[in-house]
C-alpha cells in the first residue's frame, strides 16, 4: 500500500494524536466532547481511523449520523478533514527533480506520472531493471525517484523535505525510523541553513510526529 495504513491507527491512538497535536485553527474544535465521540463510535463498531474515514465518506448520511454522535454535522465535515489529511498524496515526479522533461514524457508514455506509480511498478530489483531498460533511463536516476517516492509516503513529508532527508543518508521510510530524532533535527538544521531550501523550522515534536505515521507504512519495496 502506498499510503499510511489507517487500519494501524486504533480510535485510541487517533484521540491521542488529536490531543497531543498542535492542529489547524480551524480544528481544534475536534477536541470538543472528543473522549464521548470516540465511546460512542466504538458502540457502533468502529475501531480504527480507516473505519471512521470510510464511515463518514457518505455525506448525505451527516445529519443523521451527527445526530446519533451527539455532534454536528460541520464537525463530522472536519473531522473527515482531519482524517484525510494522514493519507499520502501521490506527487509529480516533475517535483522530484531527478528525471529530464525527455524521460518524464517517456515515464507519462508508460503511465507512470506520480510517485504512486512508480512505487507501485518499482517494488523490486527486476521491476526497476526492467522499466530502465524499457524506457533506456539509467537505473540510477529510477532507484533514486523511487528513495524519494518512499520517502514521500510518510505523513508529513513533502519533495523539499524529502530532499533533504536524501541529502542526510536517509534513503528511504525504513530508515527515517532508525534516526535518532535529535539528529535528524540538527541533519534538517544544518542542510538547510547551508542551502536555503525551505523556511520551515523542524522540532523534536515535529519529527517524532512524522514517525508516528511512518511506523503505519506498509514496507513493500524489496531494495536489494
Amino acid at each position: 500500500m502506498y499510503s499510511t495504513n489507517l487500519e494501524r491507527i486504533s480510535l485510541d491512538e487517533f484521540q491521542e494524536i488529536l490531543s497531543t497535536v498542535e492542529l489547524l485553527p480551524s480544528r481544534k474544535f475536534l477536541l470538543n466532547g472528543l473522549s464521548n465521540l470516540i465511546e460512542k463510535l466504538k458502540q457502533k463498531g468502529i475501531v480504527h481511523a480507516a473505519a471512521l474515514q470510510k464511515l463518514l465518506k457518505n455525506k448525505k448520511r451527516y445529519p443523521e449520523l451527527a445526530d446519533e454522535l451527539s455532534v454536528s454535522p460541520d464537525y463530522l465535515t472536519v473531522l473527515g478533514r482531519e482524517i484525510n489529511s494522514y493519507e499520502s498524496k501521490p506527487v509529480p515526479l516533475s517535483k522530484l527533480d531527478v528525471f529530464s522533461d525527455t524521460e518524464l514524457k517517456l515515464l507519462e508514455m508508460e503511465g507512470l506520472k506520480s510517485t504512486k506509480d512508480l512505487y507501485e511498478r518499482g517494488l523490486t530489483p527486476s521491476d526497476r531493471k526492467a522499466m530502465a531498460e524499457e524506457l533506456t533511463i539509467s537505473q540510477d536516476k529510477i532507484v533514486t525517484a523511487l528513495e524519494l517516492s518512499d520517502l514521500l509516503r510518510i505523513t508529513g513529508v513533502g519533495p523539499v523535505y524529502a530532499k533533504i532527508l536524501k541529502e542526510m543518508g536517509i534513503n528511504n521510510a525504513s530508515s527515517f525510523l532508525e534516526i535518532d530524532s535529535q539528529e535528524a533535527v540538527e541533519g534538517y538544521k544544518r542542510i538547510n541553513a547551508a542551502k536555503g531550501y525551505s523556511k520551515v523550522n523542524l522540532s523534536i515534536k515535529d519529527i517524532e510526529y512524522v514517525k508516528r505515521f511512518c511506523q503505519k507504512l506498509d514496507s513493500d519495496i524489496q531494495w536489494n
